[in-house]
């Protein structure tokens, strides 16, 4: 019998959808549900959408052939791992139970209740932002200054690790690696590349090897101006360049998105008038929160600027984002006079419209990871960092974030390789104090106090205003027997948001490592810290 392809394909909606409690976003191959969001290869979105199309109906195993793999010669070993991989995907919703039914000898149905989204749900999720409203940037092929002839494709390597990291980026817009090959022998100046391709920013390397080393510079230029916005210089042992590929890319990404990003929001009027929008907005408070050390004046600046931002347009996902990482801030530190509780509450909400808005942005992961963590559903949040990672290997919060989660899930020994993963991710960044307070708090876990004592005054010394390393600080000098600086370190706790062990209590998530909580707490009111 002939099979009708056209039908099949035709058969497929690709508007926003309600798959069980799921929500299913084809245009971007994703699905959602509590705040968490997952990819999908196009081919099993594809058979989603084609059983979601007829639910209920069984659909012959030739028909849905047809349809996922069209004028494709597959067998139907094919759609039985396809099946399973989105059997897989779909078993977190417990409250509907079976998704997709096996017909023995006639094929599939999908036994999970479907809904079209109306308009305005379905219009949640924007498509990609205008060339124009996203920052362009060009990466020249590095230039070679003494490789070995061993070494040559490391300039082609590090090119393409650059381009798709950068691509994975919110708001930014790298020019395709081809093109960019084709500057590989010719030196022109960033200002040429820029207008030849129309792009402002552009990244200029250089590799070279001397002796057992391989150095590796960049800058970033500004091509209006000519200016240099950041510059990265790295030294790694030769031998070891295959391990550290991904730190390196890694590393030089979060540097150009952190310095870009800072570099283009200063063109934002830091009093914001009626012709900025909501998307420049949430670039300038994203840039408080993410490109500044934390403290209650950067987090309200950032407040005042989301707020603004999803006044004027509820469909930036950035804008939610901004919003309820300053709620969580203010929750955390009691930079606000609201009940912690409400403000968590809100933070989630917040986050979780983000994650909607924008499923592939990290920074909303991350914010739903540290939010979910707060609560204490530890679970929860360890997933949505590790989906962040996912989204992108080179987001250095999220490394160090993990690092406390597993140190509060009873894994202190796991952190100090996530912290150094952050660290090497971004040595210079704003937020390092927190991955100091993380890996102290993992290394007082596991006794090792002159330790945990080192990393909480370097954490204290990055930012002098985030006070959770002075918790560590005043437990650690007084089970050194250093009196005077314990009592010096709980003076300033009492001035701030951990101003008393009550107060401690009510905000610790629940621990695994539970012996350790009491005992640090007791320390702590030992050093100066009153009960309450």
């Amino acid at each position: 019998m002939a099979r009708d392809k056209d039908a099949s394909r035709a058969s497929v909606d690709p508007t926003p959808l309600r798959v069980g409690r799921w929500r299913v976003d084809p245009a971007t191959d994703s699905i959602a549900l509590d705040g968490r969001t997952c990819k999908l290869e196009p081919r099993t979105m594809r058979l989603l959408l084609v059983l979601a199309a007829r639910p209920g109906d069984v659909l012959r195993s030739d028909e849905l052939l047809d349809a996922v793999w069209p004028g494709v010669v597959v067998t139907g070993q094919s759609l039985y791992q396809a099946v399973g991989e989105l059997r897989s995907m779909l078993k977190a919703d417990a409250a509907t139970g079976e998704f997709i039914a096996n017909v023995p000898r006639k094929g599939y149905r999908l036994v999970a209740p479907v809904a079209r989204l109306p308009d305005a749900v379905a219009s949640a999720t924007p498509a990609p932002p205008p060339l124009d409203a996203r920052q362009t940037i060009a990466v020249l092929p590095f230039r070679d200054l003494g490789l070995s002839a061993a070494l040559g494709f490391l300039r082609e390597t590090l090119l393409a690790g650059l381009v798709l990291e950068l691509s994975r980026q919110p708001n930014l817009a790298p020019i395709a690696r081809g093109t960019m090959l084709s500057y590989a022998d010719r030196p022109v100046p960033p200002r040429q590349v820029a207008a030849d391709l129309g792009v402002r920013y552009v990244l200029d390397g250089t590799m070279a090897q001397l002796g057992d080393e391989l150095h590796i510079g960049c800058e970033l230029v500004d091509a209006r101006s000519e200016a240099v916005v950041a510059s990265e210089a790295m030294r790694l042992p030769v031998g070891e360049w295959p391990a550290l590929t991904q730190h390196v890319v890694g590393r030089l990404a979060r540097a150009a998105r952190l310095q870009l990003s800072d570099h283009a929001s200063s063109t934002v009027d830091a009093s914001p008038a009626d012709g900025v929008s909501a998307l420049q907005l949430s670039r300038r408070a994203w840039v408080e929160l993410y490109c500044r050390p934390q403290t209650r004046q950067t987090n309200d600046r950032a407040w005042r600027w989301a707020l603004e931002a999803v006044q004027r347009d509820g469909s930036v996902g950035a804008a939610w984002n901004a919003l309820g990482y300053c709620e969580w801030r203010a929750a955390q530190y009691g930079w606000s006079e609201r009940d912690r509780g409400a403000l968590l509450d809100d933070a989630v909400a917040h986050a979780q419209q983000a994650t909607v808005l924008a499923p592939s942005d990290p920074d909303a992961c991350y914010t739903l990871g540290l939010v979910t963590y707060t609560r204490g559903e530890l679970e929860r949040g360890a997933a949505n960092l590790r989906h962040c990672l996912d989204i992108s290997a080179s987001y250095a919060p999220a490394h160090g974030m993990l690092g406390l989660v597993r140190a509060v899930q009873g894994h202190p020994e796991e952190t100090a390789e996530l912290c150094r993963r952050a660290f090497a991710l971004s040595p210079r960044e704003p937020l390092r104090a927190t991955w100091h307070w993380t890996e102290a708090c993992a290394l007082s876990m596991l006794g090792r106090d002159a330790e945990a004592f080192e990393r909480a005054c370097l954490g204290i010394a990055a930012n002098p205003d985030y006070p959770a390393c002075y918790l560590v600080a005043a437990v650690a000098a007084r089970r050194l027997g250093k009196s005077d600086e314990a009592a010096r370190y709980a003076t300033v706790l009492r001035g701030g948001a951990f101003h008393s062990i009550a107060r401690l209590r009510a905000m610790l998530p629940p621990m695994r490592v539970e012996p350790w909580a009491s005992r640090f707490l007791e320390d702590l009111e030992a050093a100066g810290v009153p009960a309450r």
